[in-house]
């Protein structure tokens, strides 16, 4: 084409009078860009958020040992439970930490995290002890280390009768054993043993429940159940509370021959009661699960999962994960454990696999152990399962496929 007779563009129009000369493609680009910023702002409010928490395997985290460096807390059990707005309570048991306010607290602790399924939370917030101020100096700051949930049990005892307590050899405490979500308010029913730890020897001595309530920080129904200052029998050592078909089923476990490390034979117990605060404080209300049926005699009751050789166990309810009732069965002291799964809480309890996980570096009590599910956390292709690991003296999350 020549250039000389191509047709001229015409001539822009004059500006309107009081707007300036601006012209009319620098208008249409100004507004090209706000259209872009308004669309960009728009992509990205509606882009999904990245999941809270860190994938799998992972140590549950809190905000106290990321607050500073040296910050350290070493604590088992990790037991959860979903509450409202994506948030968990996550239970402990007896804890130490170092750093820039050291501190110890022998029996249960409590904190709450953001949660989402298949992540392992990483910003725990300890929990005030129930009854504590929600200002001035009796409120935990959301980085402060942890703090009593549970008080010291009264009425332990040394063998002989002597109170349980000796510094540095004798101790009592309140052990979490299980907690479930019990209300749409966030409400969860939490169980726990109470223990005298005496050198390497622990004697449960009694069985207790109560509920935590997180909108005033406290908690309701606190009972001991059983008490037996000699030993608790297993059947009533109780924890991993279920609610189902208008009852609240609770387990016990015992590990009846060792071998050197493990567990070659034991039992894994039923009891129930209706799922009700004034029968669940009840020790009369209580039923035990034998072939026969139903019975008030806690030594009648029969292992709801023949051939399991327990060293410990945590049965919740993964329905949610498209799973139903699973059973982790900790083997021994070496990390290997083996999952259960039935239709009904006294089954019948069948084989589903079985694994272990890295677990090294324990002496005495502090061995591998801990092994618990997290239904809330779970997805359908995997099961979300924390346990203590001596070597690095924290609570790991890992991902077992189903």
């Amino acid at each position: 084409m020549n250039h000389r007779t191509a047709r001229p563009a015409p001539a822009a129009p004059p500006a309107p009078r009081g707007r300036g000369a601006l012209a009319a493609p620098a208008a249409l680009l100004a507004a090209a860009l706000v259209t872009t910023a308004a669309i960009v702002a728009v992509l990205l409010h509606d882009r999904p958020r990245h999941p809270p928490g860190a994938a799998p395997p992972a140590p549950v985290l809190s905000r106290y040992e990321t607050a500073a460096p040296g910050n350290t807390i070493d604590r088992d059990c990790g037991y959860s439970a979903p509450l409202t707005g994506h948030r968990d309570l996550w239970l402990f048991c007896d804890s130490t930490w170092k750093g820039t306010r050291p501190g110890l607290w022998l029996g249960a602790t409590a904190a709450t995290a953001t949660t989402a399924p298949g992540r392992v939370p990483t910003d725990l917030t300890e929990l005030p002890t129930p009854g504590t101020p929600r200002t001035g100096t009796g409120a935990a700051p959301g980085d402060g280390p942890p703090q009593a949930l549970l008080p010291t049990p009264p009425g332990l005892q040394l063998p002989g009768g002597a109170p349980c307590y000796i510094p540095g050899t004798a101790y009592s405490a309140s052990w979490i054993s299980g907690a479930a979500p019990l209300h749409r308010d966030g409400t969860v029913l939490l169980t726990y043993t109470d223990v005298c730890v005496h050198g390497t020897t622990i004697t449960p001595q009694g069985y207790g429940i109560a509920a935590y309530r997180p909108a005033d920080r406290a908690l309701h129904g606190q009972t001991r159940v059983f008490t037996v200052p000699g030993g608790l029998p297993f059947q009533l050592t109780l924890g991993s509370p279920v609610l189902r078909d208008g009852h609240l089923y609770l387990y016990g476990a015992a590990c009846d021959t060792w071998t050197i490390g493990a567990c070659a034979a034991g039992r894994v117990t039923l009891a129930r009661v209706p799922a009700d605060p004034a029968a669940w404080r009840d020790p009369s209300a209580y039923r035990y699960w034998s072939p026969a049926g139903w019975t008030p005699d806690a030594s009648r009751a029969q292992s709801v999962a023949p051939g399991a050789a327990p060293a410990a166990v945590h049965i919740a309810d993964y329905t949610t994960a498209g799973h139903g009732l699973v059973l982790i069965e900790q083997r021994g002291l070496d990390g290997r454990y083996r999952l259960w799964r039935a239709p009904a809480p006294q089954g019948p309890w069948r084989p589903a696999g079985q694994g272990a996980v890295p677990c090294a570096g324990g002496t005495g009590n502090d061995q591998c152990r801990a092994f618990i599910g997290h239904p809330e956390l779970s997805t359908p292709d995997a099961l979300l399962m924390s346990h203590y690991n001596p070597a690095d003296r924290h609570v790991t999350v890992r991902a077992v496929p189903w």
